[in-house]
């Protein structure tokens, strides 16, 4: 229990200066992958792919254990992204 006056600690805000997202075409296809925190600080890595320019496409998201563990996976999803001829966007 806490004393009258006493200040309480909050835990650190959420980090958004390090969510990542990456984009790449093909044709009229796109694909984008999003990692970013939730409000209870989980690391979550979402993936979106569709055709450009209509609302079809499909929504993909799951957590992480850690933001080393997420960079491992961006950079495999980058390099499956290459070897399947998509081109990197900003």
């Amino acid at each position: 229990m806490r004393k009258q006056g006493e200040r309480t600690e909050l835990p650190p805000c959420v980090d958004v200066s390090s969510w990542i997202t990456l984009r790449w075409v093909r044709g009229t296809r796109y694909y984008r992958v999003h990692l970013e925190q939730d409000l209870w600080r989980n690391w979550l890595l979402t993936k979106v792919n569709g055709r450009v320019g209509t609302r079809l496409g499909r929504f993909r998201s799951h957590e992480v254990p850690s933001i080393e563990t997420a960079l491992l996976e961006l950079a495999v999803i980058a390099k499956r992204r290459r070897q399947r001829g998509y081109e990197f966007t900003h």
